[in-house]
Protein backbone atom coordinates (compact mmCIF):
# COMPACT_ATOMS: atom_id res chain seq x y z
CA UNK A 1 0.00 0.00 0.00
CA UNK A 2 1.75 3.42 -0.97
CA UNK A 3 2.47 5.53 1.28
CA UNK A 4 0.39 8.65 1.61
CA UNK A 5 0.92 12.20 0.57
CA UNK A 6 -0.07 13.40 4.33
CA UNK A 7 1.63 10.63 6.03
CA UNK A 8 4.80 11.51 4.71
CA UNK A 9 4.46 15.13 5.95
CA UNK A 10 2.96 14.70 9.07
CA UNK A 11 5.36 11.89 10.41
CA UNK A 12 8.31 12.45 7.30
CA UNK A 13 8.65 16.02 8.24
CA UNK A 14 8.70 16.65 4.33
CA UNK A 15 7.90 19.40 2.39
CA UNK A 16 6.00 19.57 -0.58
CA UNK A 17 7.73 18.43 -3.86
CA UNK A 18 9.59 20.88 -5.76
CA UNK A 19 9.84 20.68 -9.28
CA UNK A 20 12.98 21.50 -11.53
CA UNK A 21 13.79 21.11 -15.35
CA UNK A 22 10.47 21.06 -16.63
CA UNK A 23 9.48 18.48 -14.18
CA UNK A 24 12.53 16.08 -14.96
CA UNK A 25 14.02 16.62 -11.00
CA UNK A 26 11.73 16.29 -7.92
CA UNK A 27 12.96 17.46 -4.19
CA UNK A 28 11.88 17.56 -0.85
CA UNK A 29 12.44 18.87 1.94
CA UNK A 30 12.79 17.53 5.25
CA UNK A 31 12.49 20.22 7.67
CA UNK A 32 13.44 18.66 11.09
CA UNK A 33 17.08 17.64 10.01
CA UNK A 34 17.02 20.39 7.60
CA UNK A 35 18.09 18.41 4.18
CA UNK A 36 17.25 18.69 1.01
CA UNK A 37 16.30 15.23 -0.52
CA UNK A 38 16.45 14.26 -4.12
CA UNK A 39 13.53 11.72 -5.08
CA UNK A 40 15.03 8.61 -7.06
CA UNK A 41 13.46 5.54 -8.56
CA UNK A 42 15.58 3.79 -5.39
CA UNK A 43 14.25 6.46 -2.68
CA UNK A 44 15.28 9.67 -1.24
CA UNK A 45 18.94 10.93 -1.43
CA UNK A 46 20.20 13.61 0.54
CA UNK A 47 21.47 16.39 -1.21
CA UNK A 48 24.43 18.90 -0.86
CA UNK A 49 22.74 22.16 0.75
CA UNK A 50 24.24 25.36 0.11
CA UNK A 51 24.29 27.13 3.43
CA UNK A 52 25.74 23.89 5.16
CA UNK A 53 28.43 23.89 2.70
CA UNK A 54 29.50 27.17 3.28
CA UNK A 55 29.19 26.75 6.94
CA UNK A 56 32.74 25.12 6.38
CA UNK A 57 34.32 28.26 6.13
CA UNK A 58 35.82 29.42 9.26
CA UNK A 59 34.70 32.51 10.99
CA UNK A 60 36.01 32.37 14.33
CA UNK A 61 37.99 35.22 13.52
CA UNK A 62 35.40 37.81 14.27
CA UNK A 63 33.08 35.33 16.41
CA UNK A 64 35.77 34.57 18.79
CA UNK A 65 36.56 37.82 19.86
CA UNK A 66 32.67 38.96 20.06
CA UNK A 67 31.97 35.57 22.09
CA UNK A 68 34.66 37.04 24.67
CA UNK A 69 32.86 40.31 24.03
CA UNK A 70 29.78 39.46 25.06
CA UNK A 71 30.93 36.94 27.64
CA UNK A 72 32.39 39.89 29.81
CA UNK A 73 30.33 42.38 29.43
CA UNK A 74 27.39 39.82 30.93
CA UNK A 75 30.00 38.83 33.66
CA UNK A 76 30.22 42.40 34.63
CA UNK A 77 26.50 42.93 34.40
CA UNK A 78 26.14 40.21 37.09
CA UNK A 79 28.89 40.59 39.83
CA UNK A 80 27.07 42.78 42.44
CA UNK A 81 27.75 46.57 42.66
CA UNK A 82 27.12 49.48 44.90
CA UNK A 83 27.09 52.93 44.05
CA UNK A 84 28.38 55.12 46.89
CA UNK A 85 27.24 58.40 47.92
CA UNK A 86 30.16 60.12 45.71
CA UNK A 87 28.62 58.48 42.80
CA UNK A 88 31.28 55.32 42.11
CA UNK A 89 30.65 51.97 41.57
CA UNK A 90 32.41 49.71 43.34
CA UNK A 91 32.35 45.77 43.35
CA UNK A 92 30.66 44.25 46.27
CA UNK A 93 32.97 41.41 48.31
CA UNK A 94 31.29 37.63 46.87
CA UNK A 95 32.33 34.78 47.51
CA UNK A 96 34.25 32.34 45.31
CA UNK A 97 31.43 30.20 44.98
CA UNK A 98 28.99 32.88 43.90
CA UNK A 99 32.12 33.91 41.23
CA UNK A 100 32.28 31.21 39.46
CA UNK A 101 28.53 30.64 39.29
CA UNK A 102 29.07 34.17 37.23
CA UNK A 103 31.54 33.02 34.91
CA UNK A 104 29.36 29.67 34.16
CA UNK A 105 26.80 32.22 33.52
CA UNK A 106 28.90 34.16 31.72
CA UNK A 107 30.03 31.64 29.38
CA UNK A 108 26.74 31.03 27.54
CA UNK A 109 26.24 34.71 27.14
CA UNK A 110 26.86 34.07 23.57
CA UNK A 111 24.27 31.36 22.97
CA UNK A 112 21.71 33.50 24.31
CA UNK A 113 22.75 36.46 22.03
CA UNK A 114 22.79 34.64 19.00
CA UNK A 115 19.21 32.37 19.76
CA UNK A 116 17.59 36.39 20.17
CA UNK A 117 19.54 37.84 17.15
CA UNK A 118 18.23 34.45 14.63
CA UNK A 119 14.62 35.39 16.31
CA UNK A 120 14.88 38.94 15.42
CA UNK A 121 16.24 38.08 12.16
CA UNK A 122 13.55 35.52 11.20
CA UNK A 123 10.68 37.94 12.36
CA UNK A 124 12.72 40.51 10.20
CA UNK A 125 13.23 38.06 7.24
CA UNK A 126 9.14 36.46 7.33
CA UNK A 127 7.64 40.12 7.01
CA UNK A 128 10.19 41.04 4.12
CA UNK A 129 9.05 37.36 2.39
CA UNK A 130 5.46 38.33 2.76
CA UNK A 131 5.93 42.11 1.62
CA UNK A 132 7.70 40.41 -1.63
CA UNK A 133 4.78 38.23 -1.69
CA UNK A 134 2.16 40.81 -1.58
CA UNK A 135 3.71 43.40 -4.19
CA UNK A 136 3.73 39.93 -6.82
CA UNK A 137 0.57 38.83 -6.24
CA UNK A 138 -0.54 42.44 -7.16
CA UNK A 139 -2.19 42.53 -3.13
CA UNK A 140 -2.05 46.15 -2.28
CA UNK A 141 -4.76 45.64 1.23
CA UNK A 142 -2.05 42.71 1.97
CA UNK A 143 1.08 45.30 1.47
CA UNK A 144 -0.94 48.36 3.13
CA UNK A 145 -1.61 45.94 6.25
CA UNK A 146 2.28 44.79 6.52
CA UNK A 147 3.22 48.09 6.09
CA UNK A 148 0.48 49.71 8.81
CA UNK A 149 1.62 46.09 10.76
CA UNK A 150 5.70 46.37 11.23
CA UNK A 151 7.16 43.95 13.77
CA UNK A 152 6.16 44.55 16.94
CA UNK A 153 10.18 43.90 18.08
CA UNK A 154 11.88 47.68 16.94
CA UNK A 155 14.99 45.19 15.99
CA UNK A 156 13.54 43.01 13.67
CA UNK A 157 10.81 46.61 12.24
CA UNK A 158 14.56 48.51 11.81
CA UNK A 159 15.43 45.04 9.32
CA UNK A 160 12.27 45.43 7.35
CA UNK A 161 12.75 49.24 6.65
CA UNK A 162 16.49 49.19 5.61
CA UNK A 163 14.87 46.14 3.02
CA UNK A 164 12.47 48.68 2.41
CA UNK A 165 14.94 51.56 1.78
CA UNK A 166 17.08 49.19 -0.22
CA UNK A 167 14.27 48.41 -2.42
CA UNK A 168 13.20 51.96 -3.06
CA UNK A 169 16.46 53.53 -4.01
CA UNK A 170 17.39 50.98 -6.74
CA UNK A 171 13.51 50.72 -8.08
CA UNK A 172 13.29 47.08 -7.59
CA UNK A 173 11.14 44.97 -9.67
CA UNK A 174 10.27 41.56 -7.88
CA UNK A 175 9.94 38.31 -10.12
CA UNK A 176 10.01 35.88 -6.84
CA UNK A 177 11.00 34.93 -3.42
CA UNK A 178 11.98 32.13 -1.87
CA UNK A 179 12.49 30.07 -4.83
CA UNK A 180 14.36 26.59 -4.08
CA UNK A 181 16.88 26.13 -6.50
CA UNK A 182 18.96 22.84 -7.37
CA UNK A 183 22.13 22.19 -9.56
CA UNK A 184 22.06 19.23 -11.41
CA UNK A 185 25.28 19.86 -12.14
CA UNK A 186 26.98 19.83 -8.77
CA UNK A 187 24.33 17.98 -6.71
CA UNK A 188 23.53 20.88 -4.13
CA UNK A 189 20.39 22.91 -3.40
CA UNK A 190 19.22 25.72 -1.91
CA UNK A 191 16.61 28.45 -1.14
CA UNK A 192 17.33 31.72 -3.21
CA UNK A 193 15.62 34.64 -1.53
CA UNK A 194 15.34 36.84 -4.35
CA UNK A 195 15.18 37.55 -8.23
CA UNK A 196 14.50 40.84 -9.26
CA UNK A 197 15.34 43.63 -11.79
CA UNK A 198 17.09 46.56 -10.55
CA UNK A 199 18.15 50.07 -11.62
CA UNK A 200 21.10 51.56 -9.97
CA UNK A 201 21.29 54.00 -7.04
CA UNK A 202 23.07 57.45 -7.11
CA UNK A 203 25.67 56.67 -4.58
CA UNK A 204 28.58 55.83 -6.63
CA UNK A 205 30.13 53.97 -3.42
CA UNK A 206 26.77 51.46 -4.32
CA UNK A 207 26.86 51.78 -8.06
CA UNK A 208 29.73 53.21 -9.62
CA UNK A 209 28.01 53.36 -12.59
CA UNK A 210 24.61 53.90 -13.95
CA UNK A 211 22.75 50.86 -15.22
CA UNK A 212 18.70 49.93 -15.65
CA UNK A 213 16.85 46.66 -15.40
CA UNK A 214 19.49 44.42 -15.00
CA UNK A 215 18.62 40.97 -13.54
CA UNK A 216 19.78 40.48 -10.27
CA UNK A 217 19.86 37.66 -7.28
CA UNK A 218 19.34 39.31 -3.64
CA UNK A 219 20.09 37.91 -0.32
CA UNK A 220 18.93 39.64 3.29
CA UNK A 221 21.33 39.31 6.05
CA UNK A 222 20.71 40.51 9.65
CA UNK A 223 24.13 39.70 10.85
CA UNK A 224 26.27 42.13 12.17
CA UNK A 225 29.21 41.13 9.30
CA UNK A 226 29.11 40.76 5.72
CA UNK A 227 30.76 37.47 5.92
CA UNK A 228 33.02 36.22 2.86
CA UNK A 229 30.82 32.94 2.61
CA UNK A 230 27.67 35.22 1.72
CA UNK A 231 29.46 35.94 -1.73
CA UNK A 232 30.00 31.99 -2.12
CA UNK A 233 26.42 31.76 -1.02
CA UNK A 234 25.17 33.87 -3.68
CA UNK A 235 27.17 32.35 -6.41
CA UNK A 236 25.63 29.38 -5.81
CA UNK A 237 22.53 30.47 -5.84
CA UNK A 238 23.30 31.81 -9.42
CA UNK A 239 24.67 28.86 -11.09
CA UNK A 240 21.70 26.87 -10.10
CA UNK A 241 19.03 28.94 -11.83
CA UNK A 242 21.35 30.08 -14.91
CA UNK A 243 21.85 26.12 -15.33
CA UNK A 244 18.22 25.37 -14.93
CA UNK A 245 16.94 28.41 -16.47
CA UNK A 246 18.79 29.92 -19.16
CA UNK A 247 18.92 32.98 -17.88
CA UNK A 248 21.93 35.26 -17.27
CA UNK A 249 21.86 37.16 -14.18
CA UNK A 250 23.75 40.20 -14.41
CA UNK A 251 23.92 41.33 -10.54
CA UNK A 252 24.01 39.94 -7.37
CA UNK A 253 22.83 41.84 -4.29
CA UNK A 254 23.92 41.09 -0.37
CA UNK A 255 21.99 43.29 1.72
CA UNK A 256 22.86 43.57 5.71
CA UNK A 257 19.72 44.65 7.13
CA UNK A 258 20.93 47.11 10.41
CA UNK A 259 18.48 45.88 13.17
CA UNK A 260 19.77 49.16 14.79
CA UNK A 261 19.93 52.18 12.42
CA UNK A 262 17.71 50.99 9.78
CA UNK A 263 19.95 51.37 7.13
CA UNK A 264 21.19 48.76 4.88
CA UNK A 265 24.77 48.13 3.80
CA UNK A 266 24.81 45.72 0.59
CA UNK A 267 27.40 44.00 -1.08
CA UNK A 268 26.50 44.86 -5.46
CA UNK A 269 28.51 42.41 -7.13
CA UNK A 270 28.61 42.78 -10.77
CA UNK A 271 29.37 39.78 -13.45
CA UNK A 272 33.09 39.84 -12.72
CA UNK A 273 33.32 38.57 -9.01
CA UNK A 274 31.18 35.31 -10.34
CA UNK A 275 33.83 33.08 -11.80
CA UNK A 276 35.61 33.60 -8.98
CA UNK A 277 33.12 33.29 -6.46
CA UNK A 278 31.58 30.20 -7.73
CA UNK A 279 34.86 28.23 -7.45
CA UNK A 280 35.41 29.22 -4.26
CA UNK A 281 32.19 27.84 -3.39
CA UNK A 282 32.93 24.66 -5.40
CA UNK A 283 36.08 24.31 -3.50
CA UNK A 284 34.46 24.59 -0.28
CA UNK A 285 31.55 21.68 -1.96
CA UNK A 286 34.54 19.21 -2.72
CA UNK A 287 36.00 19.76 0.49
CA UNK A 288 32.66 19.23 2.29
CA UNK A 289 32.36 16.13 0.65
CA UNK A 290 35.66 15.20 1.58
CA UNK A 291 35.12 15.57 5.16
CA UNK A 292 32.00 13.95 4.97
CA UNK A 293 33.22 10.97 3.68
CA UNK A 294 36.47 10.68 6.11
CA UNK A 295 33.83 10.80 9.00
CA UNK A 296 32.45 8.15 7.36
CA UNK A 297 35.29 6.14 7.50
CA UNK A 298 36.13 7.21 11.13
CA UNK A 299 32.64 5.81 12.36
CA UNK A 300 33.04 2.91 10.46
CA UNK A 301 36.42 2.09 12.01
CA UNK A 302 34.62 2.34 15.43
CA UNK A 303 31.84 0.67 14.75
CA UNK A 304 34.25 -2.63 13.86
CA UNK A 305 36.29 -1.51 17.07
CA UNK A 306 33.34 -1.83 19.39
CA UNK A 307 31.67 -5.13 17.97
CA UNK A 308 35.05 -6.44 18.52
CA UNK A 309 35.55 -5.33 21.98
CA UNK A 310 31.66 -6.70 22.67
CA UNK A 311 32.65 -9.92 21.05
CA UNK A 312 35.62 -10.31 22.98
CA UNK A 313 33.83 -9.55 26.37
CA UNK A 314 31.38 -12.67 25.10
CA UNK A 315 34.05 -14.70 24.85
CA UNK A 316 35.75 -13.27 28.31
CA UNK A 317 32.52 -14.42 29.66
Amino acid sequence: MPISEGFLRRFGNLTEEYKFYNGEVTLRYNVKDHEYLLVTPKGLVVQDGVTSVCHIIDKSEVLLPWGCKVMGIKLVADIPKAVLPTGEVVVLQQTLADFELAVQKAKTAHKEKLEDAGEVGHIAHNWVENYIKSVLKGDEDRKLELLANMPFDERASNGAVAALDWMQRHNVRWISTERKIYSRKYGYAGTLDGLCTVDSCDDPQCCPHQFKDRLSISDWKTSNYLYPEYRLQTAAYQEAHEEESGDVVEDRWIIRLDKVTAKFEAWHLEAEAFPGDLKAFLDALDLTRSVRSIKADIDKRKDVQRTEKKRVKEVEK
